[in-house]
């Protein structure tokens, strides 16, 4: 899970605010999106899609790029550390280490990475807080083989029992790197001040203690049960791009995918609210182990998932974060308080958000950040009681649609992690 460093040299001042409104009333606005059945391509994208959804109800997009010289595929499942039961923090994670040690098909716990690594490519996964992504890339010729063994991860990992007290040890091992990442000690601050209740609050890296065997509780059965829980077919989304035609893609695909295992998931809702709310409104500080001179002020929102063709949190961190000569930061800048600032919406969970400013501070900024926080909340009210802009939104658009019509093509395995 990637988190904005908020760290600085002389100790970090966090604010938590109470629940912000991104659009003022009488914005909202209904928007009915149809799912397409294929996806709207950009007119220079020279690649061909295919969507489709595979009998299992795997929902798979194909991407057939002839000139790529590597190939690469993504999956992802929607589960992530907020699903750990409870008092097994890092078990999401520790799957996702224990996935590439070998296959049924494929019984070599060496022999994934090996294949990859010999034929050009990488291979690596993450796990965030409601997703899990696996990817890799290889030389554009080699696309098939590795797709089966990637393949298999979904279809029938062993998890060998041999090999789980190597992993959780290297799951220690990242957990014992975090301790001194000032990203990772800010998010564990902020994780300290979350609702008890909810699930973002646990413990998501993992540590031999919490991985630890149990009486009649081995860690393995708890995998194994994670495992045939969450990771069906309806759960993931897959997405592959090669130099093949789209109907051998789909072959290939149809062969190697086909026996995921059938099945989809209903998530429990978060029915508790992020921060309790007689914390709001906080101020946090934090010391950090490197310098960095920063201010975040951070607001509980809503879920504006279904609002993603209108992105109001877009158009809310764009009016704060732009550098006009009215602007917040300019002001800022005048009084010799900031360097620079950013605005916009993180931390998504199913039910909400966490809308963040980010201010880079001066030296003489450290020392007025009551100041900073107050002509923070003056702006906010200032663009409250102006209402939305339509000719700032329609801006918004229209760069948007530039941005679109004229991509460039990035690595193919940061592609198709990404849409994924």
């Amino acid at each position: 899970m990637r988190l904005t460093n908020t760290l600085w040299s002389f100790g970090l001042v966090v604010a938590l605010g109470a629940a912000l409104g991104c659009q003022p009333e009488g914005a909202q606005q209904e928007v009915v999106a149809q799912e397409p059945s294929q996806p709207v391509v950009s007119p220079i994208d020279d690649r061909q899609y295919r969507a489709l959804v595979l009998e299992n109800g795997l929902q798979v997009l194909l991407v057939s790029d002839a000139k790529t010289q590597k190939a690469a595929a993504a999956l992802d499942v929607y589960v992530g550390s907020g699903d750990n039961p409870k008092g097994r923090g890092g078990l999401a994670h520790f799957l996702e280490h224990m996935l590439f040690l070998g296959t049924e098909k494929y019984p070599d716990p060496a022999e994934y990475e090996q294949y990859i690594t010999e034929h050009g490519g990488n291979r690596n996964a993450y796990t965030s807080f409601d997703h899990t992504n696996y990817f890799f890339d290889v030389n554009a010729e080699h696309f098939t083989e590795a797709l089966d063994r990637f393949a298999q991860f979904f279809v029938s990992p062993k998890m060998d029992a041999e090999y789980v007290d190597r992993e959780m040890n290297a799951v220690q091992a990242e957990y014992q790197m975090g301790l001194k990442s000032d990203g990772r000690r800010g998010l564990d601050v902020l994780q300290a001040l979350m609702h008890p209740e909810h699930p973002y609050s646990q413990f998501s890296v993992g540590s031999l203690e919490s991985l630890a065997d149990r009486p009649d509780q081995p860690i393995r059965a708890d995998l194994l049960a994670f495992y045939e829980r969450y990771y069906v077919a309806g759960n993931m989304r897959l997405v592959v791009l090669g130099a093949e035609s789209l109907d051998a893609l789909e072959a290939m695909v149809k062969a190697s995918f086909s026996e995921v295992p059938a099945g989809d998931v209903v998530h429990d809702p978060v029915n508790v609210p992020m921060f309790p709310e007689t914390l709001l409104p906080s101020l946090v500080s934090i010391e950090p182990t490197a310098a960095n001179r920063s201010l975040e002020i951070i607001f509980p929102i809503g879920d504006y998932t279904e609002q993603y063709l209108s992105d109001p949190a877009r158009y809310l961190g764009h009016l704060l974060g732009h550098e006009g000569p009215t602007s917040l930061l300019a002001q800022l800048k005048r009084e010799g308080l900031a360097e620079s600032l950013s605005a916009g919406s993180s931390f998504r969970w199913r039910g909400g958000a966490l809308f963040y400013i980010d201010i880079k501070l001066t030296e003489a900024g450290i020392e007025q950040t009551d100041r900073i926080v107050q002509m923070t909340h003056s702006a906010l009210a200032h663009l409250r009681a102006e209402g939305v802009q339509s000719w700032v939104f329609d801006e918004l658009k229209q760069l948007s649609d530039l941005n679109f019509r004229f991509q460039e093509k990035g690595e193919p395995i940061r592609y198709v992690s990404r849409l994924a």
